[in-house]
């Protein structure tokens, strides 16, 4: 029997390279369930030729920092990640998610301080987009709580940050406890708790924590900060499982006393000796923990669970259709450049299309030498077209002659694709200051975005800052800002601008208004470059007006791992960045806290003079050698060496650290947090394929 339709068809965009098993698979998968369950129609794509294969009612992307939109359709964001966790990104990543965040048409908002954190950015872009709550949660459940003598703590994870947590998770492995899923290669530091894998099918994770009878969920710093809850929090109440979590505003909003709680403020093994004073409850009190299951499972299904959280979807998607439709108080005459002689036909057929939309009466400019006997009739009288010729030589006093009488200029050069209600959009946008320039999509580069994206995908959003093109690639920008560039005739007056031919001029006018200023630029795509340009077609650009040289920030993007649990205490103590950091570094003994990548980093990066002070490496647990020096844990030191010591945290848990060193008996001369450095080195050798740290490089750790 055929289930009927009755709502939207959706599509679930996971950009992330397919091959990739990592949480956005899950999350589709469940999305799609729940979807499925209310009737309507869900497909689960990963890029933009698909979408417009399915031609869905809206797209919901997952991760809307690794892509911008790329499809004409309706596109919502699912914005559940804090904005902080771009900064434990590449430069080159963050850079280009920042630019792509903000390209959707709505949003779906984990937590109120994210939405307030987007209408900021939307404030400064003059944008109102609408907003749905949301979050990475589970479909509704039945299942009973299972909680009994075999209960262990369920916890699974990719591990895509290294080993998240190790002091803590090894605590609760080496007690018995806890039992770990994953991928194998990602949890053989804790073979004792491994209990194996777990398929990407939407249902696997949910039951194995089930059958465990009781969970772990704990967060990232910034998703405390931002009150963005992760998905375990869901899957264990939806399991039926008994939780144990860290202090979250959320969780403790929606599930109050339904939750068996832990301080993460005193580090990892402090955290690690709370959770099992929490499971040894737990197995003395069955009764009442499981109740707390029940509770919580509640709780789940009636408020939080997929299937309420996209019940207003479809309020959403026809107040997206209302806004793009809305009617405009009086009719705008739009006159359209069109130049060069290619596909001529074709650019007026698709100029047609958008004469109907959003009061708009539309005239095409066409130079002399193109309007012959034939060209003069491509278009048939029911297209509703005006046609003007445009006399020579071009320039812009005949492109105001034949503006004569017409409202605006917008421009549509051969091989632009302008999407549905471009022009309407373009037209309302340009209101406040009278020119605008919509973003536009073009051929995907070959050099990367920091993203591990679908390597099937075609299309995306160039750079968002003009010094990181590629030299072929700067004709084919400009071709998209002409096409993006709408703007009402009187700012075309005193505008310094020439050219030898009508298409030099179209390119020469979107940065000649630029530089007089009042140009408002749409972060939303609504048009593509089908195909790059000839380079030949003109030989000199005008530069787009702003900065050229690459800014270099004073504090860096990272100061502790992106799993460290207090941040802001990793924070506290002076930080090593860029490699003249080291020459300055304290008179005396240097130890160097950390033995993995980040101690070998660090040691390669010391001056001469400063290595040949260092006395030896630390380590948390292992003794031995390293790098012919001796690997000892604080403990072994001597006092007076210890005093006498500056230590150099080389390592991503900077606050562990910290603490471990401050709770010893005799403190150390300086403590120095080179993790920053560390971060720095590893974004080099991952764009660079280094397998050191240059002490040459002059751009190490500038943004």
């Amino acid at each position: 029997m055929t289930t009927r339709r009755t709502g939207p068809r959706l599509a679930l965009l996971n950009p992330i390279d397919p091959s990739h098993p990592i949480a956005e698979r899950e999350l589709a998968l469940r999305m799609a369930q729940a979807i499925e369950r209310m009737g309507w129609e869900a497909a689960i794509l990963s890029r933009s030729s698909q979408l417009e294969a399915m031609d869905p009612d809206g797209v919901l992307c997952l991760h809307p920092q690794i892509t911008a939109k790329l499809t004409r359709h309706p596109w919502l964001a699912c914005y559940w990640n804090p904005p902080s966790l771009l900064m434990g990104v590449s430069n080159t990543a963050r850079v280009h998610g920042e630019a792509f965040e903000l390209t959707y048409d709505a949003y779906l908002v984990s937590g109120s301080k994210l939405e307030a954190h987007l209408a900021g950015l939307m404030a400064e872009l003059e944008r109102d987009p609408p907003y749905l709550p949301f979050h990475v949660s589970s479909p509704h459940s039945a299942l009973t709580p299972n909680l009994g003598p075999h209960s262990r703590l369920f916890y699974v994870g990719s591990n895509w940050d290294g080993k998240r947590y190790p002091t803590l998770l090894r605590h609760l492995a080496e007690a018995g406890v806890l039992a770990l899923h994953g991928t194998q290669a990602r949890w053989s530091h804790l073979p004792e708790a491994y209990q194996g894998s777990l398929p990407f099918d939407g249902q696997s994770v949910i039951k194995t924590a089930h059958h465990w009878g009781m969970g772990l969920c704990l967060h990232l710093p910034q998703h405390r900060a931002y009150g963005v809850p992760n998905m375990r929090v869901f899957e264990l109440a939806a399991a039926g499982a008994v939780i144990i979590a860290d202090r979250h505003p959320f969780i403790e909003h929606w599930f109050a006393d339904s939750v068996l709680y832990v301080d993460t403020s005193g580090g990892e093994e402090e955290t690690a000796a709370r959770i099992l004073e929490r499971v040894a409850w737990i197995h003395a009190h069955p009764a009442e923990a499981r109740a707390m299951a029940v509770t919580a499972q509640s709780i789940f299904n009636r408020h939080l669970c997929l299937e309420r959280l996209l019940e207003p979807l479809p309020g959403l998607l026809a107040d997206l259709a209302r806004r793009q439709s809305r009617p405009r108080s009086r009719p705008v005459h739009v006159g359209v450049l069109l130049p060069g002689a290619g596909d001529l036909a074709g650019r007026l057929e698709r100029l047609a299309r958008q004469k109907d939309e959003g009061g708009l009466s539309l005239t095409a400019l066409i130079p002399d030498a193109l309007l012959c006997a034939g060209n003069a009739q491509l278009v048939p009288a029911s297209a509703g077209l005006a046609i003007r010729p445009l006399a020579e030589p071009a320039g812009l006093k005949a492109l105001q002659a034949a503006l004569s009488g017409i409202d605006a200029l917008t421009i549509l050069p051969e091989g632009i694709e302008w999407h549905q209600w471009h022009l309407a959009g373009l037209a309302a946008a340009a209101e406040p200051s009278g020119a605008a320039i919509a973003a536009g999509l073009w051929p995907i580069l070959d050099e990367l975005t920091g993203f591990p994206i679908d390597p099937a995908e075609t299309l995306a959003l160039p750079p968002p800052e003009d010094k990181r093109l590629p030299e072929g690639r700067r004709l084919a920008r400009a071709w998209l800002r002409a096409g993006g560039f709408y703007c009402r005739t009187d700012r075309l007056d005193g505008l310094a601008v020439e050219g030898d031919d009508w298409l030099t001029l179209a390119l020469t006018l979107p940065p000649a208004l630029a530089e007089a200023g009042g140009l408002s630029l749409l972060p939303v795509p609504s048009l593509t470059l089908l195909r790059l340009p000839d380079p030949a077609l003109t030989p000199m650009l005008r530069p787009w007006p702003g900065a050229q040289g690459m800014e270099r920030h004073e504090q860096p993007p990272r100061l502790a791992g992106i799993n460290d649990l207090d941040p802001d205490l990793a924070a506290s103590v002076p930080f090593l960045w860029r490699p003249d950091d080291f020459e300055r570094l304290p008179a005396g003994p240097l130890w160097l806290y950390g033995a993995g990548q980040g101690g070998e980093l660090v040691h390669d990066g010391l001056p001469e003079a400063a290595r040949a002070r260092l006395r030896g490496f630390l380590d948390s647990r292992r003794q031995g050698e390293m790098l012919g020096l001796p690997l000892l844990r604080p403990g072994d030191l001597p006092p007076a060496e210890m005093a006498a010591a500056t230590i150099i945290i080389a390592a991503q848990y900077v606050s562990d650290i910290l603490l471990t060193l401050r709770r010893g008996s005799v403190a150390p001369a300086h403590i120095l947090n080179a993790y920053p450095y560390i971060a720095a080195c590893q974004e080099l050798q991952a764009t660079q394929q280094t397998s050191k740290c240059p002490r040459s490089e002059p751009n190490l750790g500038s943004n």
